[in-house]
C-alpha cells in the first residue's frame, strides 16, 4: 500500500515474492505510488467497465492464475466468456499466460462465468523509457511524496 511491501506476502507466497524483488533489483518494477503489484480477483458474472491509466510510462502485467472454465451454454460472441479488451483488441485469459499492455489506452475486463477469476497484476517501466529518465521520474515522485503531495509523507 503506497509503496510498501506486506512483509506477510512474502511467508504466504515466497516464490512469487522472490520473483517481484528479483524485478525490482534489476530496475524494472515501475517504482512510484503509480505502480501496482497485486493479486486481482474478479468474481464470476462482473466487469471492470473501461477506463484508462494515469500514463504510459509503465506496462501492466496480467498473469493470470485462475481462469474459470468456458460457459458450455455460451452464445455465438465474438467475445470470449473471460477476457480483456484494450483499445479494439479482444484477447482471451490462460492461465499461466500474461497479457502485457500499456494501461493508458482504454481497456476493460469481464468475467462472465460463475466462479471467480484470479490474476496477478503488476506494472514494469515502459521499455521506451531510459535509465536516466526513470531515475528522474522516480526522484521526482519521490519529492512529491515526502512534501505530502501525492501518497502519504514518510513520517521522521
Amino acid at each position: 500500500l503506497n509503496g510498501s511491501k506486506n512483509e506477510k506476502f512474502k511467508e504466504r507466497c515466497p516464490k512469487t515474492a522472490e520473483v517481484i524483488d528479483t524485478l525490482e533489483k534489476e530496475g524494472l518494477l515501475f517504482g512510484t505510488p503509480f505502480g501496482f503489484c497485486f493479486f486481482s480477483t474478479l468474481h464470476g458474472n462482473s466487469s471492470i467497465q473501461a477506463h484508462s491509466g494515469p500514463m504510459n510510462l509503465r506496462l501492466r502485467m496480467h498473469l493470470p492464475l485462475v481462469v474459470p472454465p468456458k460457459k458450455d451454454n455460451a452464445q455465438s460472441s465474438s467475445r470470449p466468456t473471460n477476457g480483456i479488451r484494450v483499445a479494439d483488441q479482444v484477447r482471451e485469459w490462460h492461465e499461466g499466460k500474461a497479457v502485457i499492455l500499456d494501461d493508458s489506452y482504454v481497456h476493460e475486463v469481464w468475467n462472465d462465468a460463475n466462479s471467480p477469476r484470479v490474476l496477478l497484476l503488476l506494472d514494469l517501466w515502459h521499455p521506451d523509457v531510459r535509465m536516466e529518465e526513470r531515475q528522474k521520474i522516480s526522484t521526482m515522485f519521490s519529492y512529491a511524496k515526502e512534501k505530502g503531495w501525492i501518497g502519504q509523507a514518510k513520517k521522521q
